[in-house]
């Protein structure tokens, strides 16, 4: 390290590197008000430090996308919740599958990335939802590279994916689905009495949760992570939401709700009561009979403890569906959220202000109960037109 004094009376400290990427000689310098054995070695810190982050820069030049997703994870980890972490697992998964995982990133330009974008929805015909998740996924770990100076921009924030207009014309027509009165009779008749190879207790408890959902606007997470502990006399508190891979259902993990709006304590109606004080008993009777059971508090479970996953209730009811289209019963998308969707149009029908249903289901964005809302409120104005023209026609004929 070299001083050289300036003509504004500073002191410039200066000191010569090779750049290990180019094998070039290379200078570093910082600037202080004075040449004291203090501000030497405040220097001499200082430019350290830079040299440091230099020879950092220059060894991630060639950091391949691999490498740049193992240094992102560990950060990504700490700023989400466990299941958006997985998330983001699943989603490298599927891109290195056409994305090479050795390929250098500073490499990697818009024009390459729009290219298997394009071929990924447009040729293997992958949902937009799906494409655009993994979209921002890319866009996640690029923007990274970006920040720590393995790329000088993100590329992807250069790509664009356009909605084909068959799924255009679909989201226009997709309506909020729930279930009236009589066609959440139906399916859950449907669930208990759905056909084997499933036990009768485990159907009737699918049909349980679900009802209980129809009853609370729980989502499927949040029913099924609940424990004992969890309900006080009439009070059902909602904190914890249960993860659906098989090996986290055996061991009982749970993480905090979607939202803080999620976290919450609902009124129970005496017929959600029932189910849940029949499912205690239940629990009792399981834990005495079976040596193997787990105890760890939920409510609802196999007879072995282990709460229920989401993936067997949704099976059922996409058989139920295809069931019931070809009886010409009822042809709605069946899956476990149309059950929490059938309580905000229960609310909706009561007349319910809008700011008390988002309270009691948890929304923290009012669309999804608006759609439904304002959907029940101009059925209620259609029946209550239709009711008004009979009365009239009533009067005129008498």
């Amino acid at each position: 390290m070299w001083i050289e004094k300036l003509e504004d009376g500073r002191f410039k400290y200066i000191e010569r590197y090779k750049d290990p990427y180019t094998e070039k000689a290379r200078r570093i310098s910082t600037i202080l008000t004075s040449d004291s054995p203090q501000a030497k070695k405040k220097a001499r810190k200082i430019l350290e430090k830079k040299l440091s982050l230099k020879i950092l820069k220059s060894s991630q030049k060639n950091m391949t996308f691999e490498e740049l997703f193992e240094k992102w994870k560990p950060i990504y980890y700490q700023n989400v919740k466990n299941q958006t972490y997985r998330n983001a697992l699943s989603a490298y998964k599927v891109v290195t599958n056409w994305f090479d995982e050795n390929t250098i990133v500073r490499n990697v330009d818009s024009t390459y990335i729009q290219g298997l974008l394009d071929d990924f929805y447009y040729n293997k015909n992958y949902s937009y939802s799906y494409t655009e998740l993994l979209r921002n996924f890319l866009s996640n770990v690029f923007e990274y590279g970006k920040n720590i100076g393995v790329v000088d921009k993100n590329v992807i924030k250069e790509t664009t994916l356009k909605k084909k207009s068959q799924e255009k014309n679909q989201s226009r027509r997709q309506t909020v689905r729930f279930l009236e009165a009589d066609e959440l009779d139906l399916v859950l008749d449907r669930v208990r009495s759905w056909k084997a190879p499933i036990k009768p207790q485990r159907r009737k408890r699918y049909a349980d949760i679900l009802e209980l959902m129809s009853l609370t606007g729980l989502r499927f997470g949040e029913a099924a992570a609940l424990k004992n502990n969890d309900i006080d006399g009439n009070k059902l508190t909602v904190d914890e939401t249960l993860y659906y891979n098989y090996g986290d259902l055996k061991k009982g993990t749970t993480d905090t709700p979607k939202n803080q709006f999620s976290e919450r304590t609902i009124l129970l109606s005496n017929r959600a009561l029932e189910i849940v004080h029949e499912w205690q008993l239940e629990n009792e009777i399981n834990k005495s009979l079976n040596p193997d059971y787990k105890n760890m508090d939920f409510l609802f479970t196999n007879e072995n403890g282990i709460p229920i996953g989401i993936a067997p209730v949704n099976h059922i009811l996409r058989n139920i569906r295809v069931q019931l289209k070809n009886e010409g019963k009822l042809d709605k998308e069946l899956t476990t959220h149309i059950f929490r969707h059938t309580h905000i149009s229960q609310l909706a029908e009561m007349g319910l202000p809008l700011k008390t249903i988002m309270a009691r289901v948890g929304h923290v964005n009012p669309n999804t109960t608006l759609k439904i809302y304002t959907h029940v409120t101009n059925q209620m104005d259609k029946q209550l037109l239709e009711k008004l023209n009979e009365r009239e026609q009533k009067e005129n004929h008498s």
